[in-house]
């Protein structure tokens, strides 16, 4: 289970990296952060733990094999140690030749905790009891004491290239008379549908942590077919795209204002249709996020308009255009459309915004700007006074 945790964990960081890069960075690399982090994490614990499985016997199956005279006298043949330490004593891999009381005689290798205490107790050479703990082995546990004087006279262990070696199968370890190991088998034989699984896991991880950013990814791949490195949300496929999802969120197409940056539309809508009170709202990322009351509340629900009022899709047409006459760069420039003010001052919405929708937003550069409006149809452009 950790294999395919760390698998998981794999998949979504390369999910967060793909959002960070295409989407999102904010919440792509905060993903990418904590997946990769378990991903070490389940790696690390899950090698450690198949290790020390074997390297630690069960009690319960030592004694088993010791009420079952499953018992025999084994010669240690050469000690490594694995590199891995638990609480500062080593890991090691033990080569044993085994023969058994019914005379059965194999080699074979385990693994086990060699506290630096109990090194002379594992010298190439000796020979010591050990308890079998199923019936035929390989699986052994030294039980030093077990065995009577006659018994270990009359067993004889035979040398090493005699006998056949029977490997332990790798990761497993003896629990209640049988030979347990992990959900997924670690052999060479079930590699290639292991790694399978491991494949499809890590895909679907990866499609869960994109697919809400599904729209930003697109919007990414889309600019990276007409040549730019990022999605600009002014252009017309991106504020589309926008336009849809923040109808989708809020639940109705009125609005009182919208604000397009580069990165970003940003939307003060209605709670309600009827309703003066009113929300912001934000698309950025491919993501759509409520954020809370507006900070500044229209007093008359004729300020609101629809989307449909305005052709949003000339904004950058125009910003171009704008752009080209004024000698001025569109890097970084923002819109916002909104009614546009009366200013009649006997009429008893003086000031307010309703009247006609527009849109309207400035060029700068380091020396110089100008502000520009641009009717709802997007046809008739006009420098700001």
């Amino acid at each position: 289970m950790l294999r395919l945790l760390a698998f998981a964990a794999l998949g979504a960081a390369i999910g967060g990296l793909v959002v960070s890069l295409l989407g999102n960075p904010d919440p792509g690399m905060l993903i990418f952060g904590i997946a990769i982090g378990v991903c070490i994490a389940a790696t690390t614990v899950s090698r450690l733990g198949g290790g020390l499985a074997a390297a630690l016997p069960s009690p319960a199956a030592v004694q088993e094999a010791r009420d079952a005279r499953r018992l025999g006298r084994a010669r240690i043949d050469a000690v490594r140690q694995t590199g891995t330490f638990v609480n500062e004593q080593p890991v090691c891999d033990i080569d044993v030749t085994v023969v058994s009381l019914t005379g059965d005689a194999w080699a074979t290798t385990i693994r086990r905790l060699v506290p630096l205490t109990e090194l002379p107790a594992y010298q190439a050479g000796l020979e010591r009891d050990v308890a079998i703990l199923l019936e035929g082995g390989p699986e052994i546990a030294f039980a030093d004491g077990e065995l009577s004087p006659a018994e270990i006279a009359r067993l004889v262990v035979p040398p090493r290239s005699e006998v056949d070696v029977r490997p332990i199968p790798p990761g497993t370890r003896v629990d209640k008379g049988r030979r347990r190991g992990p959900l997924i088998g670690i052999g060479r034989r079930g590699r290639p549908l292991r790694l399978a699984v491991f494949t499809l896991v890590a895909v679907l991880a990866g499609a869960v942590v994109v697919l809400p950013f599904r729209e930003a990814v697109g919007l990414t791949l889309d600019a990276w077919s007409d040549g730019r490195w990022s999605v600009d949300m002014r252009h017309p496929d991106a504020l589309k795209t926008a336009e849809g999802a923040l109808q989708d969120a809020i639940g109705h197409d009125r609005v009182v204002s919208i604000t397009v940056t580069p990165d970003a539309v940003i939307v003060d809508a209605p709670i309600r249709v009827g309703a003066v009170e009113t929300d912001e709202w934000t698309y950025r990322g491919g993501v759509v996020s409520h954020d809370g009351a507006a900070h500044s509340q229209p007093e008359l629900a004729e300020e609101q308009f629809s989307w449909s009022d305005v052709t949003l899709d000339r904004l950058w047409p125009a910003m171009e255009q704008a752009s080209a006459q004024s000698g001025l760069p569109t890097d970084g420039a923002s819109a916002r459309i909104e009614r546009a003010t009366d200013d009649d001052v006997q009429s008893p919405t003086f000031i307010r915004n309703v009247g006609a929708p527009e849109m309207s937003f400035g060029l700068r550069d380091d020396y110089r700007d100008a502000f520009f409006r641009l009717d709802a149809t997007g046809t008739d452009l006009q420098p700001a006074g």
